[in-house]
């Protein structure tokens, strides 16, 4: 694989986590984005609960919702290889923070954030280690 195509794997993913996740950096956005969640979990007729949002949970929300604009943003401005790799790692712990949330009986919604957190963490994973060693640095840039 090229440096230039994994580069645009890891810029795609950036995307895709500022498309889902922006709104949740966002007082405002992150609690309307919840309450539609919640609609559509009882909607949709879904098992496992799903709690109401107090001011602390919407504050650890909040919190996480920054952090993963800003990782998101570096990821968009500067792919670097490495961070596909550091992102793979991430994306492999929320997958399993998921899986937890899940089995602990939370809402079946959490399906439709696990499989593609999961299918990101291998795609990113398995295009770092198709690179060439010399490309995997973190110094490795292309520019285009």
């Amino acid at each position: 694989m090229s440096l230039h195509r994994y580069q645009n794997i890891v810029r795609s993913s950036a995307i895709y986590d500022l498309v889902f996740t922006a709104a949740f950096a966002v007082p405002g956005l992150a609690a309307l984005k919840i309450a539609l969640l919640s609609d559509l979990h009882l909607w949709l007729g879904m098992t496992g609960s799903f709690p109401v949002f107090d001011t602390m949970h919407l504050f650890f929300v909040h919190l996480l919702g920054a952090i993963v604009v800003v990782w998101s943003v570096l990821r968009v401005v500067e792919p670097r290889a490495i961070f596909g790799l550091y992102d793979s790692a991430a994306r492999f712990a929320f997958s399993f923070s998921m899986a937890w949330a899940l089995f602990q009986g939370g809402t079946e919604l959490v399906w439709f954030f696990l499989i593609p957190e999961f299918l990101w963490g291998c795609y990113q994973l398995k295009g770092y280690f198709d690179l060439q060693p010399a490309q995997r640095s973190l110094q490795a840039v292309e520019v285009h």
